[in-house]
């Protein structure tokens, strides 16, 4: 290098220019992060909502443009098989077909855990080597809602293990992700978030939804309800291999009835009902 290029190379302005690069690469990372955090709360948010015992309400808000908008650029920014399973599902998501889905829904689930396709955790996968597993996933459940502040109370008529309460915990956990990045709180927070993440999906709501959603699938008469269940799928699947956990089995059976057990969870005072099954009920 000549004598003119060393001082080029070397000249506060480059120096400076250089920065402000670096600066801006930053910027437009930190950026990246805020909004696929966002997006994932979002699309969190939007399967809770889903999943809830539908009434019109509910389907309206699911099924109003701007929302469906919302849906659509958050899966967007989650990968090319996420963007192509929502836009599937929303080709389904119509407001005039919410007597359609409600039928589909109560043909799927009933109202009762017992049904075809449960929307409970703790009835995927075989306990007979542990009789108390379903209490203590119940347990460890109520363990991660209660560190980040969040309760499910015995009036809810919802169980801790129930398909719109795992989902809603992740909701807000993105949430806070997005929150942390955009305030640039202590780093020790975001990580401890992020693992909160990567052990939940992990042990829960990775672990049965693959299994939950292939039977949603193979069972669904309604062509929103099956693009809810392929959605779910993919999306779930995505978040677990960018965290890095291994999915569980699509082929994970439910779990035989254990009446001891039963009992053990039905002390706890919930009904196994969907969420928002009880609204308006005086019983």
């Amino acid at each position: 290098m000549d004598s003119d290029e060393s001082s080029a190379a070397e000249s506060p302005d480059n120096g400076r220019r250089q920065a402000g690069a670096d600066n801006a690469a930053g910027s437009e990372t930190l950026q990246a992060g805020i909004h696929r955090a966002l997006a994932r709360s979002f699309v969190y948010r939007y399967l809770a909502k889903a999943y809830e015992h539908p009434t019109p309400d509910n389907w309206n808000w699911l099924t109003e443009s701007g929302i469906l908008a919302t849906f659509a650029s958050s899966a967007g920014l989650l990968g090319e098989a996420v963007k192509a399973s929502a836009g599937t599902l929303t080709q389904h998501l119509r407001a005039a077909a919410f007597d359609t889905f409600l039928g589909a829904y109560l043909t799927s689930f009933g109202h009762a855990a017992r049904g075809s396709c449960p929307l409970n955790e703790i009835e995927y996968g075989d306990i007979k080597a542990d009789p108390l597993f379903q209490p203590h996933r119940l347990a460890d459940l109520a363990a991660f809602y209660r560190a980040f502040g969040l309760e499910v109370t015995s009036d809810a008529g919802e169980r801790h293990d129930h398909l719109a309460l795992e989902l809603e915990f992740l909701c807000v956990l993105a949430a806070k992700d997005a929150y942390a990045l955009e305030y640039q709180l202590d780093a020790a927070d975001y990580d401890l978030g992020r693992e909160a993440q990567r052990k939940f999906l992990r042990e829960h709501l990775g672990r049965w939804t693959p299994a939950f959603s292939r039977r949603l699938a193979a069972s669904a008469t309604d062509p929103a309800l099956r693009g809810l269940a392929e959605f779910t799928r993919v999306f779930v699947e995505s978040d677990c291999h960018d965290f890095e956990v291994t999915p569980g089995s699509e082929e994970l059976t439910l779990r035989p009835v254990d009446e001891t057990a039963d009992r053990m969870c039905d002390a706890c005072g919930l009904p196994n009902l969907p969420p928002g099954a009880l609204s308006g009920s005086n019983e």
